[in-house]
């Protein structure tokens, strides 16, 4: 249950809750966390309200579209506007449009998977964009799919250039499922050398057999929410130039970087 307050929102102690609201947010959360749809019992359970007062606040819900309700199951998931919400702010934040001529580049010469991964709130990223080169087998990716903010080579980045506290780090490291796991410390000094050489690796310990590679894309103000990169079964990054991938891969992040509203 979130308590009304969505991944990566800071609660304050200078600003008046308003309770409906919070509920709402708390509701829109639940859902979003959700596999399958939930009946109202469900949600009432999940975000700690009593059901007369869910079901008008989810009616509200339905009403603007940001829920739907299925008749014949009588459960609720989130609605199609969450879509039109979500393609406006997309175009506020240009960076999947302006990265994806760059991944498939990538992904055309190197011949494995490119990658593009936001830093979605301060618990989770998430994969904005990809590219599958033309012909071969190549990884399958989620568009959308979340994982810990620490995970894998994009988390590295995020904990080496992100501005986030070491116990805010220390909390999100805690929450990664390894394949290989890492002890806090080991993984620590990888984070400080992702640091010094300005781009992260992932071999094989967040997905099995797989090997992830990717570099920080700077916004305007200096702050990194972005990562642009590769993922590919081990043994094809061993065929290839590892330090003609590292370059491209910092050209393409330099070029969007300067590109980036916001």
């Amino acid at each position: 249950m979130r308590n009304g307050v969505p991944p990566g929102a800071q609660k304050s102690t200078s600003v008046k809750r308003v309770p409906a609201v919070k509920r709402a947010a708390a509701i829109l959360w639940e859902l979003s966390d959700r596999p399958t749809p939930m009946n109202l019992s469900q949600i009432s359970r999940a975000v700690d309200t009593i059901p007369s007062t869910c079901l008008h606040i989810l009616r509200e819900l339905v009403s603007a579209r940001l829920v739907s309700y299925d008749l014949n199951s009588k459960t609720y998931q989130l609605g199609s506007g969450i879509i039109d919400l979500a393609k406006s702010a997309n175009q506020l934040n240009n960076f999947a449009d302006l990265v994806q001529p760059h991944l498939q580049a990538i992904a055309d010469r190197f011949i494995m998977t490119a990658t593009a991964t936001s830093n979605i709130d301060d618990q989770h990223l998430a994969l904005v964009a990809y590219a599958s080169p033309p012909s071969t087998i190549s990884l399958n990716v989620t568009l959308g799919g979340r994982v810990p903010l620490m995970s894998g080579a994009s988390g590295r980045c995020f904990a080496a250039f992100g501005g986030m506290t070491e116990s805010k780090i220390k909390q999100n490291f805690a929450k990664i499922k390894w394949v290989r796991p890492v002890d806090y410390e080991t993984w620590k000094k990888q984070v400080e050398l992702t640091r010094e050489q300005g781009y992260s690796e992932d071999r094989e310990g967040f997905v099995e057999g797989v090997t992830a590679i990717a570099v920080p894309v700077h916004m305007p103000q200096g702050n990194v929410i972005h990562t642009i990169g590769v993922t590919a079964i081990t043994a094809q990054l061993e065929a290839i130039d590892r330090n003609v991938l590292i370059t491209d891969l910092r050209k393409a992040a330099e070029d969007v970087s300067k590109h980036l509203t916001w």
